[in-house]
């Protein structure tokens, strides 16, 4: 099975939009 560059950007999009989110609504919750 080929991973194509499409399938990689939507893997890191998936594994980096929840972590953002958590990101910011930890420094929100550190003020």
């Amino acid at each position: 099975m080929e991973i194509t560059t499409t399938q990689v950007l939507t893997i890191l999009l998936i594994a980096l939009i929840p972590g953002i989110l958590a990101y910011k609504l930890g420094n929100e919750m550190a003020k």
